[in-house]
């Protein structure tokens, strides 16, 4: 959303921003923001979400009709299929659509209507090629899941340490993802004198991988965070825990972790069996893995006693390079959207 924000503050374009604040934690919005303020249990599973979700997409459909918007930015792909009746007359070729997750796409009537509301955009951005791909599309714009002022961290985290006590510091930071990846996890490292491994960020496993990893003096659970708090988890870190299971969203996302690589300079431990997980093999910022694998700890220990540190932030300012261009192009594109 910052790009957006950004691009239009600095053209002075006016606008106003429709969002959900489903945890209630801010008091106060600009006057700008058009706030939906129900509260909603994120740790929920989905089903439970939906009412909450349904009253939500009511309310942006009829912020639409009522505030009479020249323009519109569908920052998710849900909330652009609700308002599909509303929009696909009225705004063809007036909106963008910032596509960042698959979710329904296997049912093929949902992608259908997807595909429709991308043919109708001004331009459909997404976060990873892999996404055009289940469209069938080459017409599209890469959207990075990285934050500008995040960059400037980028200039100074180009030194390697190693920490005093041996250990190898593995991170998963983020969403944790279910039970089967705790299990194995715990299995792989706990009690390995070899690893640190911290978890940090909440989801609905959290509270029983508390348990599951209670008796491993090496592995921490903590819940939420802030971006000062992930800063400086990263830079405590050794390694950046970048293992999706494989499911069909997944195999094909391109996540904030990968550019976390970039921007702290800090190598991953990716999914072999995923498309991220072969890009940063492929473009030489870790290694990937296959969880299943029983040597799969000794690989990761390997990887890192071995690693050529020099190789590894060349190859990272490599495709950071490619990633800043490529977002340019994006950046250009709402800029041309704004004034046209």
């Amino acid at each position: 959303m910052d790009k957006y924000l950004d691009t239009f503050n600095k053209i002075g374009i006016n606008y106003e921003l429709v969002l959900w604040d489903r945890d209630g934690s801010q008091n106060k919005f600009p006057a700008n923001y058009r706030v939906f303020d129900v509260q909603n249990n994120v740790d929920v599973p989905k089903w439970e979400k939906i009412f909450g979700f349904c009253r939500f997409a009511w309310f942006v459909y009829n912020t639409i009709r009522i505030r009479k918007y020249e323009k519109l930015i569908f920052l998710t792909t849900q909330i652009a299929v609700m308002c599909y009746p509303l929009t696909h007359k009225k705004f063809k070729r007036k909106y963008i659509f910032d596509f960042r997750d698959l979710s329904f796409e296997q049912n093929s009537l949902y992608r259908k209507l997807v595909k429709k509301i991308i043919d109708n955009s001004y331009f459909t951005c997404m976060s990873s090629p892999e996404f055009a791909k289940v469209y069938g599309i080459d017409s599209y714009f890469m959207a990075h899941n990285f934050r500008y002022k995040d960059l400037a961290i980028s200039a100074s985290a180009n030194s390697f340490t190693r920490r005093g006590n041996g250990k190898i510091t593995l991170l998963h930071i983020g969403i944790s993802r279910g039970e089967q990846y705790n299990n194995r996890l715990a299995e792989i490292f706990g009690n390995d004198e070899r690893f640190e491994i911290y978890i940090v960020g909440r989801g609905n496993d959290t509270e029983s991988f508390v348990q599951i990893v209670s008796g491993y003096s090496n592995i921490t659970v903590k819940g939420t965070y802030n971006n000062e708090e992930k800063e400086c988890f990263i830079n405590k870190a050794d390694m950046l825990l970048y293992y999706y299971p494989c499911d069909f969203n997944c195999n094909r996302a391109l996540a904030n972790k990968y550019y976390d690589c970039l921007i702290y300079k800090k190598p991953l431990v990716g999914n072999i069996n995923t498309y991220s997980g072969h890009r940063l093999q492929e473009k030489g910022l870790g290694i990937s893995i296959n969880f299943d694998s029983n040597t799969c700890a000794d690989d990761i220990y390997n990887y890192y006693e071995n690693l050529d540190y020099n190789k590894f932030i060349n190859n990272v300012t490599r495709e950071l390079d490619t990633v800043l261009e490529e977002d340019k192009i994006y950046l250009n594109k709402i800029q041309e959207f704004a004034n046209q």
